[in-house]
């Protein structure tokens, strides 16, 4: 092999890493540019998460409230029922 075909097996193999290193530090940005938007998409997830654990807690104070009430409602119609039977003639 003469000095100029090393020479030029050199320089291809030169060009051939700096493609190599150009294709990979694109991918690192691109890795890195990734990494940011799920960084953001999961904190978004994570207040989603929040936001909708707070109207569960919510939305279970309602019912609570409402089941409360309607058992109130209930014993009050059982009370006000005993009480009329209690009226009629045996």
């Amino acid at each position: 092999m003469t000095p100029d075909d090393k020479t030029a097996q050199h320089t291809s193999q030169i060009s051939r890493l700096e493609q190599v290193m150009t294709a990979l530090a694109e991918a690192q940005v691109k890795t890195k540019d990734d990494t940011a938007a799920l960084k953001r998409a999961m904190a978004e997830l994570a207040q989603a998460q929040a936001e909708l654990a707070k109207a569960q807690a919510t939305s279970l104070t309602r019912m609570e409230h409402a089941i409360t009430a309607l058992a109130e409602a209930q014993a009050q119609t059982d009370r006000q029922f005993q009480a009329y039977l209690k009226t009629r003639p045996q």
